[in-house]
């Protein structure tokens, strides 16, 4: 009897150690989570982190989510004991077909909650989001959900992967808008090399929506690891089958969504130039695949190729002034950043920003320069001056990833066939924006990155504007005797992000008290000393015995948060009307020589323009494309990727019918873009080009 006793005795132990032992992972797991709820439950409570008046709504309910935060890995593992203790499952065991079915039901509601986590972090608008573009992102969600699970022959695999997938899908697309001003799209995953490269100069933070979708989508995922696989098919056949349906249907969803106008057809519509709303208006899922639609070169309504040949044949070639100067150096620097922030109306500094820049005056030309990108994205500012093309037949592509696979005509082409050497400068990687495969096909002769820059001094990690002059300076002094040298440079100094630790601003904003206080300081501190550097340039050629030109402008702004924006504009960004919205987009851009220029007013252009503008400053021969884009400029004296300015100062969206000359003239030159970005071999190579033999 006491044996029997001493046995079940065992026995009760050794099934209180294997449940204990099956247990404790969950609860450590579970524990885990919350303890990292709990060490970020500050971002839960305190003040709002907008001012935007949707957003509020979600944030009143902040001490909710926390609550759910806490209660849903609690949830988790008390369903993972019950079951393994009151209901006696083992993980992997067959399922009966009514809780198979539950599973199901469970994973499709479990697409509407990664739907609802994605736009948790990212959307302040979604209580006001319309019930169909919910429905919309649902259905998107559960179709890749079920790829995935196909993809993997395993409901639970699958779903581990999805909600995994559709978390870091949403902070990656949180971060990247955060540091860019542009949300996560398409083309981004192009750049991917890019963006690693420069990742470690920016500050990653949690936010109270993130910390909630991390706790949430781990607790859910240790939901379906505790089920086991549960397989879809056991025999090798019905997998083969379900593999075969995975890669039918990412191929069926891949087409509807990147090939049709279904997302159009929703009434779904893209603001090129502030894409963010778009994913707000609709949904970030439904928003990113739109634009992926889009990121296509639009082939213009009015495309053939007889009518780009009725194009050339009416476009009037300028008279050439041969007594120009023909410069011996002409050196482009492009500013990473570099902008003049007092196009805002309300900004205020503490002291000049660019006092060197603003005193040029003999023998230079300056203004405003609209360009066609916004915190990033520089390759696209490059590809527009270089080769006199406008974004605005692809401003949800980036050119140089996408299009640029054969040779293509630029200014490095133009000027090589004039006899200059021609010379790319970047410092820093040579991959970025696939600068070392595009820059030998438009035309450049040697290509000089981070390699070449040994040695140099650093700003927050980055090559400073002086050390990459005295680089550009080095390139001339050691040139042939003779030779005619053409420098495109683009800088790195001050690329964002703006929150090092390590450099300390002399810069103040005035006025302004938000969160982007010290960043908006940085900037600005770091536009003052490339003012500085660019002084140092100019001054050492300006003693030089050969004739040099210098082209300076910026490729982009930086991105501005939307309190400080309603700061700089004195309304808030919601307010702001197309115009407005413009001078986002707005630079500046300097032509300065070290001998006597013609007289010109120079004024608001944009990047497209820049080069041809520059070219009539000179006795150098241009191309009959520059012509053309010369004349277009007194209709359209400045166009980007998103809208253009009228000779009397008006700024249109494209299409509106703002003014119907302007933009049957724009009609016309996107004709020849498209020719030019994709015909590689219907080409008019007199019109593009000059002819190399002369």
């Amino acid at each position: 009897m006491k044996e029997a006793i001493h046995r079940v005795r065992q026995v009760k132990k050794k099934n209180v150690r294997s449940v204990i032992t099956e247990l404790l992972p969950g609860a450590v797991f579970s524990a885990a989570v919350i303890v990292f709820v709990l060490m970020n439950s500050g971002l839960f409570f305190g003040e709002a982190s907008t001012n935007d008046k949707y957003g509020l709504m979600i944030e009143a309910d902040r001490p909710l989510y926390f609550a759910m935060a806490v209660l849903v890995p609690l949830a988790a593992f008390i369903w993972h004991a019950v079951s393994r203790t009151v209901l006696k499952r083992k993980a992997g065991e067959p399922r009966p077909v009514s809780e198979k079915a539950i599973i199901i039901l469970l994973a499709v509601g479990n697409a509407f909650l990664s739907f609802f986590l994605i736009e948790l972090i990212n959307n302040p608008w979604y209580y006001y989001l319309d019930a169909r573009y919910q429905l919309l992102g649902w259905a998107i969600t559960l179709t890749i959900d079920v790829i995935l699970i196909f993809i993997f022959n395993s409901v639970s695999v699958g779903m581990i992967a999805g909600n995994l997938f559709f978390l870091v899908w949403g902070m990656a697309n949180y971060f990247v808008l955060e540091f860019r001003s542009i949300p996560l799209q398409y083309i981004d995953f192009f750049s991917f090399r890019t963006a690693l490269n420069v990742a470690g100069n920016y500050k990653f933070s949690l936010t109270w929506q993130m910390t909630a979708a991390i706790a949430v989508t781990l607790s859910v995922m240790s939901f379906y690891a505790a089920e086991g696989p549960l397989r879809v098919f056991k025999r090798r056949t019905g997998k083969l089958l379900v593999r075969g349906a995975a890669v039918l249907l990412a191929f069926l969803f891949s087409t509807l969504m990147l090939r049709t106008d279904v997302l159009a057809d929703q009434g779904i519509w893209l603001r090129d130039w502030h894409p963010q709303y778009t994913y707000k208006l609709f949904g970030m899922e439904a928003g990113f695949f739109a634009f992926a639609r889009a990121s296509n070169p639009r082939e213009p309504k009015s495309y053939s190729e007889e009518h780009v040949e009725e194009i050339i044949d009416e476009s009037e070639d300028l008279p050439e002034n041969k007594t120009l100067i023909i410069p011996e150096n002409i050196i482009v620097v492009m500013n990473e950043s570099f902008s003049d922030l007092r196009v805002y109306p309300n900004l205020k500094t503490s002291e000049p920003v660019m006092p060197y820049f603003d005193s040029l005056t003999e023998n230079a030309v300056k203004g405003n320069l609209l360009v066609s990108v916004l915190g990033g994205t520089t390759a696209n500012s490059e590809y527009e001056f270089l080769t006199g093309n406008s974004c605005m037949i692809s401003p949800s592509t980036v050119v140089y990833n996408s299009f640029i696979k054969s040779d293509q005509y630029s200014l490095a082409r133009t000027l090589k066939a004039q006899g200059y050497r021609t010379v790319a400068m970047h410092p820093y990687l040579p991959n970025g924006w696939n600068r070392e495969f595009v820059y030998p096909r438009m035309g450049f002769d040697a290509f000089i990155s981070l390699d070449g820059f040994d040695g140099a001094e650093t700003v927050r990690g980055f090559v400073s504007d002086r050390s990459d002059y005295e680089r550009v300076i080095r390139e001339v002094e050691e040139k042939q005797e003779g030779e005619r040298l053409f420098i495109f440079n683009v800088t790195m100094q001050n690329h964002s992000g703006y929150e090092s630790k390590n450099y300390e601003a002399d810069i103040r904003v005035e006025g302004y008290e938000g969160d982007f206080l010290d960043q908006a300081e940085q900037y600005e501190s770091l536009i003052h000393e490339s003012d500085e550097d660019l002084a140092y340039l100019i001054e050492h050629f300006r003693n030089s015995g050969e004739k040099t030109l210098i082209v300076f402008f910026g490729d982009h702004q930086p991105s501005l948060s939307d309190d400080f924006l309603a700061y700089a504009y004195g309304k808030d960004v919601s307010e702001l009307t197309f115009a407005e919205e413009q001078l986002q987009y707005t630079t500046r851009y300097l032509i300065w020589a070290n001998y006597d220029l013609p007289e010109a007013e120079g004024g608001t252009m944009s990047a497209n323009y820049l080069a041809s503008y520059v070219l009539s400053l000179t006795g150098l021969e241009r191309t009959g494309y520059h012509d053309y884009l010369l004349n277009m400029r007194d209709t359209v004296p400045a166009v980007n990727a998103y809208g253009y300015l009228t000779a009397d100062g008006e700024m249109y969206e494209h299409e509106s019918g703002g003014d119907p000359e302007a933009e049957r003239e724009l009609s016309d030159y996107s004709c020849l873009i498209y020719n030019e970005l994709t015909e590689n071999g219907n080409r008019d190579k007199l019109f593009f080009g000059v002819d190399e033999s002369s």
